[in-house]
């Protein structure tokens, strides 16, 4: 009996290995269905984002491309400005010698109404030093 019943044990062991085996074995295909889940939900997550990335370089060549011209366009524009401000500069120079002519001119002739002015005055002073001799009587 005692052969018999280790025998019996043995395999009443020997089965709890096999239950015990069987257990893992499906806890493993557990997790093993729930990784592949995992796995494929991650994948279906990360596709939109390589896209992205895909887009997102593009857009960093289109951005750098007009950052190119518009920085060459700047240059552009300054060199213009530069060029309108020296033909500006120029055109407002030749005005002022033209003003500085002018004001000159009016000096001249604020002088010489002064002294035409002086002339009349001195002619009025004259003309009435005339006429008091010939309105004046003379003593004879």
């Amino acid at each position: 009996w005692a052969a018999a019943a280790v025998g019996a044990g043995g395999a009443k062991a020997g089965g709890l290995l096999e239950m015990e085996k069987a257990k893992e074995r499906e806890r493993m295909l557990e997790d093993m269905a729930r990784l592949r889940e995992g796995i494929q939900t991650l994948c279906q997550s990360t596709n939109p984002l390589a896209r992205s990335m895909d887009y997102i370089q593009e857009d960093l060549d289109n951005m750098g491309k007009e950052l190119a011209f518009w920085m060459k366009d700047r240059e552009a524009q300054t060199v213009l400005l530069e060029e309108e401000s020296r033909k500006t500069e120029h055109e407002v120079e030749q005005l002022v010698a033209v003003l500085q002519g002018v004001e000159e001119e009016i000096k001249e002739e604020e002088l010489r109404i002064k002294d035409l002015k002086g002339q009349v005055l001195r002619n009025d002073t004259a003309i009435k030093t005339m006429l008091a001799a010939v309105v004046r009587p003379t003593n004879r």
